[in-house]
């Protein structure tokens, strides 16, 4: 029964930790998802499939994109008589009805976050103890951080297992010097790096190892650490096997992307890192647990100096890297998690070691719920805000039932390409049906009923709105934004116009006056028809933050999504159907680049 019982304990920490990961995992869809998932990995393994397996794309590391590649081979291919695929192939799926894919890919992460929790616990319970292990695991399950980021689809929450076990072959080999654990370190930062390249810091613990031991064992330390930083080298090129191949380009890519994480801040970036990062642990972590890191932390050095370095060089390392880079996202001190998790367990431990030992159990057990408490509540708190509707679906909704096909209407930059289709199945809508091909053309039109009631035929489906944005990101967004814009909305029938608080907030932020003086004007030229508010009433607004704007941690939400106000513009004869040209019109420029030439001019 005593051995049955930590088993028993995990099991329940695993299911409880993956039920709220994926609890409400398919928020926003089919029209809204992150820009993180849309932009990095889940097309990039959707092209797999109509191409070779070559990414073409090393910003990030390439093994989630290969897992999720696999798993959507099989379930597409041998389990296909479970998961249907009513257009034929995952590409055309993905293009008119992406829901599925897109669940998978999120409940992938989910899974790999408990392969790292249960990771996590192997090697806190083979340190320590069975204790140490089961609290460990509770606290990567349940902390809010790696909650959230198991919720979307992208490649942080990858890295933990890596990291676990890179951390446990470091602690070994400091305390033995065998080759294998040098080895098995190596493989946990190589497989750590291989979904997140800071994650690759998870080599730092070995050479703190093989050093501490070289005096003792000279040339074996040295040969322990090439040995792991081999193997490191190896199981991630495993992952991305195409880096060989294409060195170039992945040098290019991984180089481009430390400068702009180093040079250039985003619109509406907090100021100062060090505090940004304390501050994420106080709610990505919880308050309690990040005071218990802490105490772990100077427990662990005291016991014996250099397993408690081994213990913090990741932690230690990736806060003062991230800190000073020019933008700043809590996610990407996740791979430090698994440190933090081991060190807070350590400390609520001891903590109870004065109980007397009849009674540890039952003490450590209130004491550990009472430090995830926190971190809890937010869990729960924020899986029902995703099960309700977002403001974005709100107001297209509104926009669907009120206008007919082919709006025009100016939405800034805070939803994804497909927001503008149809309809989520690619399906015929009720709307629209098909007229007879004429000259020239290659198949049959689609015919629809105009704003004036006349049934038009035409070459191209048209899609639900009719967008004037060109392309703009919404970081680039306050490179265009002029009072002047609203006198080529006027002109060209765009009269009416969506802002998004997490994009209006983020312009107004960099100071620019032509950004306040678009605004201004725009709350003069047009009343607000409808508002969609994603707090509860009485609550809110929150001020915009990259984190917690999106994974809405604060208690004001009540649904997820931005603040939403939908603009009549006064003077205005509203028009349908995509116009010759898109205003305003930009080049993809880094963020704060010199507005003229971010502009080449709005065409009249």
């Amino acid at each position: 029964m005593q051995r049955a019982l930590p088993r028993l304990l995990l099991g329940l920490i695993l299911v409880a930790g993956l039920a709220l990961r994926l609890w409400n995992n398919d928020y926003g869809l089919p029209y809204v998802w992150s820009i993180d998932e849309g932009s990095h990995f889940a097309n990039k393994a959707v092209e797999m499939f109509w191409q070779d397996l070559d990414p073409g794309y090393y910003e990030n590391p390439a093994a989630y994109t290969y897992l999720l590649y696999g798993l959507l081979r099989v379930m597409y291919g041998p389990l296909g008589w479970l998961f249907d695929l009513p257009y034929g192939n995952v590409t055309a799926q993905f293009a008119k009805d992406p829901t599925q894919i897109w669940e998978v890919a999120r409940t992938l992460a989910a899974f790999l976050c408990m392969l790292g929790v249960a990771v996590t616990y192997w090697a806190a319970r083979r340190l320590w103890g069975v204790r140490e292990g089961l609290v460990a695991a509770a606290v990567l399950a349940f902390a809010f951080l790696p909650v959230a980021y198991s919720r979307v689809a992208v490649t942080d929450v990858g890295a933990l297992m890596g990291v676990g076990l890179a951390l446990y072959g470091a602690v070994r080999s400091y305390e033995d010097g065998r080759l294998g654990h040098y080895a098995l370190a190596g493989a946990g930062a190589g497989l750590a790096g291989a979904f997140k390249y800071t994650a690759g810091l998870a080599l730092l613990p070995l050479a703190v190892a093989a050093l501490a031991r070289v005096r003792g064992d000279r040339l074996r330390a040295v040969g322990g650490v090439a040995l792991g930083t081999g193997v490191a080298a190896l199981v991630f090129l495993v992952l991305n096997p195409f880096v060989l191949g294409s060195f170039d380009a992945w040098w290019d890519d991984l180089r481009d992307q430390a400068e702009v994480a180093s040079d250039q801040p985003k619109p509406g970036q907090e100021d100062g890192g060090i505090a940004y990062y304390l501050d994420s642990l106080t709610w990505g972590l919880g308050w309690a647990l990040a005071v218990a890191a802490l105490a772990g932390a100077v427990l662990e050095l005291r016991r014996d100096l250099v397993r408690g370095l081994i213990l913090i060089a990741i932690p230690i390392a990736l806060f003062a890297y991230l800190s000073f880079q020019a933008r700043y996202f809590g996610r990407w001190l996740l791979p430090a998690y698994p440190a933090l998790a081991m060190l807070a367990a350590v400390a609520l431990v001891r903590a109870v070691q004065a109980v007397p030992a009849r009674r540890r159990g039952l003490a450590l057990a209130g004491l550990t719920a009472l430090a995830l408490a926190q971190p809890v509540a937010a869990d729960v708190r924020s899986a029902l805000v995703l099960g309700r509707e977002d403001t974005r679906i709100q107001a297209r909704d509104w926009l669907e039932e009120n206008y007919p096909p082919e709006l025009r209407v100016a939405i800034e930059p805070a939803v994804p390409g497909r927001y503008y289709r149809s309809n989520p199945s690619g399906r015929l809508p009720a709307w629209m049906g098909r007229c007879p091909e004429r000259d020239g053309w290659t198949e049959p039109g689609f015919t629809y009923t105009a704003e004036d009631g006349r049934r038009v035929c035409v070459r191209f489906k048209p899609g639900q709105f009719a967008r004037p944005d060109g392309g703009v990101r919404a970081s680039a967004y306050h490179l265009v934004l002029r009072p002047g814009v609203i006198d080529d909305l006027r002109r060209y029938g765009y009269c009416l116009v969506m802002t998004l608080d997490v994009v209006r907030q983020r312009a107004l932020e960099t100071g620019d006056p032509d950004v306040r003086a678009y605004y201004d004007r725009l709350d003069r030229d047009a009343r607000v028809v409808r508002e969609f508010s994603p707090y509860d009433p009485g609550a809110g607004p929150v001020p915009f933050s990259f984190d917690l704007s999106y994974n809405y941690y604060p208690t004001a939400y009540r649904r997820p999504g931005p603040t939403v106000r939908l603009y009549r513009l006064r003077d205005c004869r509203q028009r349908y159907g995509a116009p010759l040209i898109r205003i305003p019109k930009v080049r993809e420029l880094p963020p704060f680049a010199p507005r003229e030439q971010g502009v080449e001019g709005e065409e009249t």
